[in-house]
């Protein structure tokens, strides 16, 4: 199998963690992960790790990260999905539901307790979520721009003790006057 990065590099087996089987890119670093590998591997794992968001954003390095990725499988076009939960990069996945990791991406996943999710990332609920948290930032940053922070920051502290009030709608009143 050849990388969908860089060169196109020959793959090489490696184990990810006991179990699971991948294939490195020796040039970029980068791993494809066989669906069926990575499916017995959680089955052979079960249970939810505590997620821990990331404090600083991680975004990959890979410059061949715009580029349409070819899996190294079928030679098919793979689709790339955000992660999202505070990382900023994307992974690829193939037709055949194998995954491409980009070098240093396995290990954010990892290292964040999103490896055992990574089935998961591909589903509507979890893409819908991604794109309700990027609604709410653009939102906030619009306001931002608009009011600034030090009004955004009280109208926020309003609205929170506002919300559940028994005179919610007569303050809402009092304001709009």
């Amino acid at each position: 199998m050849k990388s969908p990065v860089g060169s196109h590099a020959e793959l090489t087996a490696v184990q990810l963690e006991e179990g699971l089987t991948a294939y490195r890119c020796p040039e970029t670093g980068g791993h494809w992960i066989p669906f069926d590998s990575y499916f017995r591997w959680l089955q052979a794992n079960p249970g939810s790790l505590p997620t821990e968001p990331p404090t600083e954003a991680f975004e990959s390095v890979s410059e061949d990260d715009a580029k349409p990725k070819l899996c190294p499988e079928t030679g098919t076009h793979m689709f790339p999905y955000k992660i999202g939960r505070g990382l900023k990069f994307r992974i690829d996945r193939s037709q055949t539901r194998g995954i491409w990791l980009d070098g240093g991406e396995w290990e954010q996943l990892r290292q964040h307790n999103y490896h055992h999710q990574l089935h998961l990332i591909f589903g509507a609920p979890w893409q819908a979520e991604i794109r309700r948290q990027n609604r709410e930032s653009t939102q906030e940053q619009l306001l931002q721009e608009r009011f600034g922070d030090e009004l955004l920051h009280e109208l926020q502290s309003l609205k929170t003790r506002l919300a559940g009030h028994p005179y919610q709608q007569e303050a809402l009143a009092f304001l709009r006057e």
